[in-house]
């Protein structure tokens, strides 16, 4: 019988074809020695990998013992050199911190000190700079105003004053009479005195009343011809140097003022309060140190001056009278000092009358700020002595936005409202 080995099998002949009994039973004994093969091998392998496992530990053994020994002989070596180590670590990071935060005060303290004295510098200029300021408008503003002063009215004009329709003047009853429109001037009324100077005279104060009061307890005022109700008045008027500007009919715009503004107070009922402020370049009261009040009085720069009430008795009444007639006109024209020195008055003021006859050098300022100047909205009634054009209408804005009433007085004529309106024009600048 032939066979040969290919892989585990057995293959081989016997009998045809290479097959019969013998051929399976030559495999079943090769197949038979092949697991006897495997189950030694098998053996084998573990028996050699015990062998390696055991040398494995042996080894690991060995080192832990030699680690042991290492330790055993030095026995101190953490617990003497490393605490002495870390502690002069420790004193080093210690006196490093010590050091910075000594520095940082160091700074500190010289960032204080330039911030202080840059502080210090800067309210020194403006302290220097606000000085300057106020230099330079008291030497800008205390000469006299040539520009400023209008021409001289026409003659006789007392004739210009509106009629009253109750008078008895035959002259006005005439004019009543008319049904015309004419160009040519009123004619002359019958006056007492025709050498006094613009309205005033007997017809004129007759025609605006005595400002008695108005009866309902509150107290009242006049000042030329407008009529008001409060128990505290106060009169802003212009004393600048324009005032003293001459009329044909007699005397100077100052002089009318000033009688007219003495009747005013005298007319006041005794439970009134009053006081008047005068203005130029700069504004005062009966309390500032003469004679040259306009350059003693406040220009309207730091804290506004507290200005006291005066009772309307006698007294007070014949004091002021005396300071008016002595006073002398002086400087040139503002009104920002004036009226933010009423309206700071305690209590507030229920009645303001407020005369210029100039331009004024601040009235931009004083239309822009009125609302922070007038806080308590009281009406200001104004009155423009002889000044269309362009200060008349501020004049008239100034009553407009505080529900005051206007009235222009030009060429010995009056003009409340819009009746002025044709005057306002820039063509009179």
């Amino acid at each position: 019988m032939a066979a040969r080995m290919q892989g585990c099998k057995w293959v081989g002949g016997g009998g045809e074809g290479g097959s019969g009994r013998g051929g399976e039973h030559g495999l079943s004994v090769f197949w038979g020695k092949c697991q006897v093969g495997r189950f030694f091998l098998r053996r084998l392998r573990k028996h050699f990998k015990v062998r390696q496992l055991s040398a494995r530990h042996r080894s690991v053994k060995s080192l832990s013992s030699r680690e042991s020994k290492w330790h055993a002989m030095t026995p101190n070596l953490h617990l003497t050199k490393t605490p002495a180590k870390l502690s002069n670590r420790k004193a080093q990071v210690e006196a490093y911190i010590s050091k910075q935060k000594k520095n940082e005060a160091i700074q500190s303290s010289i960032v204080g000190v330039v911030v202080i004295g840059l502080i210090c510098a800067i309210l020194a200029l403006m302290n220097i700079l606000s000085k300057e300021k106020v230099v330079d408008i008291v030497a800008t503003y205390s000469a006299p105003n040539i520009e400023e002063q209008l021409p001289d009215r026409p003659k006789d004009l007392a004739r210009s004053i509106k009629p009253k329709p109750t008078s008895s003047s035959s002259s006005m009853a005439r004019v009543i009479a008319a049904s015309t429109v004419s160009d040519v001037a009123l004619p002359v009324p019958e006056i007492s005195d025709p050498t006094a100077p613009f309205g005033i005279d007997d017809d004129f104060n007759a025609g605006f009343g005595k400002g008695d009061g108005d009866g309902d307890g509150g107290g009242g005022s006049s000042f030329f011809g407008t009529r008001r109700t409060g128990k505290h008045v106060c009169f802003i008027v212009d004393f600048s140097l324009s005032m003293e500007s001459d009329v044909d009919s007699g005397g100077t715009r100052i002089d009318a003022l000033k009688v007219e503004l003495i009747k005013s107070i005298k007319a006041l009922d005794s439970k009134m309060n009053f006081n008047v402020i005068f203005f130029s370049h700069n504004a005062w009261t009966i309390e500032t140190p003469g004679p040259n009040y306009a350059d003693k009085g406040w220009n309207g720069l730091n804290d506004t001056p507290f200005t006291n009430w005066h009772p309307a008795d006698n007294q007070n009444k014949e004091k002021f009278s005396a300071l008016i007639q002595s006073m002398k006109a002086q400087g040139n024209t503002g009104w920002y000092a004036p009226l933010k020195m009423a309206f700071n008055m305690i209590p507030s003021p229920d009645v303001v009358y407020l005369l210029s006859d100039g331009e004024a050098r601040d009235s931009n300022v004083v239309l822009s700020d009125m609302k922070s100047i007038n806080t308590t909205n009281v009406p200001i009634d104004t009155f423009a002595f002889e000044l269309p054009g362009t200060p008349a209408y501020d004049l008239k804005e100034i009553a407009k936005m505080t529900a005051g009433n206007f009235v222009l007085y030009y060429q010995g004529k009056r003009y409340p409202g819009d009746s002025a309106k044709k005057f306002l024009s820039s063509s009179y600048d």
